[in-house]
């Protein structure tokens, strides 16, 4: 069974099934988005994804450029939307799991969350870029400790300053939370291996142009198949689903090993899955 672990969704889901069906992709993690128009914040392939070092450099100064450009600023919500990913799982939940994307600065984020829970939501997503927070800090704890109550993931895109983008501490303080690492880790890449290799709870996303096929291929030496989530971030840094399956592909991995990494590692993780007795 393939699952799309990380795709965002604007208005009707109709496009995002149908692409589904013509793939043989069983379901789908939606999240919404944090920004009125998400061109802002799409992002197209580029050299700067081929070489880690150039990522780490001069690609994290473009980003840098991007958070505090007046167009990002006048973009961005306060609050990020989940409305879209409410319908689609309300009306195909044999197709769509949702992540609940917060913004954990708000303090609406608690509401969001116990609603977006409610309505059967399977994890939280975190855009660290976009809301940045201290990975160690008070908001961040309260919403892994209800990630621990509900055995619900923590799916998080790792920010740009120290505090948004160092999530060890966090890691280890719930060890019994299951995190998962957007984009093979964004510019923590090297980190992010030596991480997961060493907690259990840790597992890598291989979604995006970030996350390229050499990245893939080191990831699978080093940390395994059975610590990596397929994803493909349609349509902020992925333009289709196939290419992100291609990578995978690319791989040329046994047949077990495939299936780990494009549904069974995250169906075991959902799988896990619990309700709420409280979430404030």
């Amino acid at each position: 069974m393939i699952i799309d672990g990380h795709q965002h969704i604007v208005g009707d889901y109709a496009p995002i099934l149908e692409r589904m069906d013509a793939l043989g992709i069983a379901k789908t993690v939606l999240v919404g988005v944090g920004v009125r128009n998400l061109d802002v914040v799409t992002i197209h392939d580029s050299p700067l994804f081929r070489s880690h070092l150039l990522f780490r450099t001069l690609g994290m100064l473009k980003a840098r450029q991007l958070v505090n450009s007046r167009a990002f600023r006048e973009n961005l919500l306060g609050d990020p939307r989940n409305e879209d990913v409410l319908r689609a799982v309300r009306e195909r939940p044999d197709r769509f799991y949702g992540f609940a994307f917060v913004n954990p600065e708000s303090p609406h984020a608690f509401t969001e969350l116990r609603r977006c829970l409610a309505e059967g939501f399977r994890g939280i997503k975190l855009a660290l870029v976009q809301y940045p927070t201290d990975l160690r800090g008070r908001n961040m704890t309260a919403l892994s400790e209800v990630a621990r109550e509900c055995r619900i993931p923590v799916f998080m895109h790792l920010g740009i300053g120290a505090a948004a983008a160092e999530p060890e501490w966090l890691a280890e303080a719930f060890s019994d939370v299951t995190f998962i690492i957007a984009h093979a880790g964004v510019q923590r890449f090297e980190e992010t291996i030596a991480l997961a290799r060493r907690l259990d709870n840790v597992f890598v996303d291989t979604s995006s142009y970030i996350a390229t096929t050499g990245k893939l291929r080191r990831l699978c030496k080093t940390i395994g198949a059975g610590k990596l989530i397929f994803g493909s971030d349609v349509p902020v840094m992925c333009e289709d689903v196939g290419d992100a399956l291609a990578k995978i592909d690319a791989l040329n991995l046994p047949a077990a090993e495939k299936a780990k990494i494009l549904g069974g590692n995250l169906a075991a993780i959902l799988a896990q899955t619990g309700h709420p007795t409280t979430t404030s």
